[in-house]
């Protein structure tokens, strides 16, 4: 899959690990298995593959601090990885304007 800006890969193991620390009881991804793929250059948005069998991908938007509300951090679910990459080429021609 090829990325457009500002979007990046990033596999990066302490990306859900931070996630893991921040969701609060009550959270939708809390207890749920994520492996990071992409990061957004310009915001704290990072892309996380679901490991739970769906195929389900989300934009998490990390605080980097221990949350206690189950509305943070926020989360824009996708179906699949092929219905994120039209909110990619979204964000790819507003970011090149």
């Amino acid at each position: 899959m090829e990325l457009l800006s500002p979007w990046y890969a990033d596999r990066n193991d302490a990306l859900a690990i931070e996630l893991k620390r921040e969701v609060p009881a009550g959270h939708v991804l809390r207890d749920v298995c994520v492996n990071a793929v992409a990061r957004r250059q310009d915001k704290d948005d990072v892309l996380f593959a679901l490991q739970d069998g769906t195929g389900r991908v989300a934009v998490v938007h990390l605080t980097w601090q221990v949350e206690t509300d189950p509305a943070w951090p926020t989360v824009s679910m996708f179906q699949t990885i092929a219905s994120w990459l039209e909110t990619m080429e979204r964000d790819h021609a507003e970011f090149d304007v």
